[in-house]
């Protein structure tokens, strides 16, 4: 018998950015822009590059999403003053309220979700989930060792 983890994972992967795209779209927000967003107030003053490389995607499609953010008013880029090439993002003060709604989206479909779990098993999920992540990261940063070694 075949696994369905990974095919599952993305399901369910898949059917929680809809809902928050749908959710979100009175914010004219989209699911990859929230997570530029999150990451960038984890890693402010940040370069543009970086974050491509945090989010793990081509450095060309952050700055679509970076020129959206930034006709909104929600990110502003700064000239990096050490490398003239690169620029820094700061969020702006009008992005706060927004991703506190934001936040608001993801706790309810995050609530809609355990629902139908007990306490017991939405304390385990999460942990197997972090369990399942970490070491995923641990491998593929031991197979870049190697590799590059």
């Amino acid at each position: 018998m075949y696994s369905k983890f990974g095919f599952l994972s993305y399901e369910i992967s898949h059917i929680i950015r809809q809902r928050f795209n749908k959710n979100a779209e009175s914010f004219g927000i989209t699911h990859a822009q929230w997570r530029a967003l999150v990451h960038l107030s984890e890693n402010k003053n940040c370069r543009q590059v970086d974050l491509a490389e945090i989010l793990e995607v081509k450095p060309i499609t952050l700055a679509r999403q970076i020129d959206l953010l930034e006709t909104a008013g929600l990110v502003r880029r700064n000239k990096d003053s050490d490398d003239r090439r690169a620029y820094r993002l700061e969020l702006m003060p009008k992005a706060l309220p927004i991703m506190a709604a934001l936040w608001q989206i993801t706790d309810a479909i995050e609530d809609e979700i355990f629902a139908i779990l007990s306490t017991e098993d939405k304390s385990f999920l999460i942990n197997q989930m972090e369990h399942i992540k970490n070491n995923l990261v641990i491998n593929l940063l031991d197979n870049k060792e190697q590799t590059s070694a």
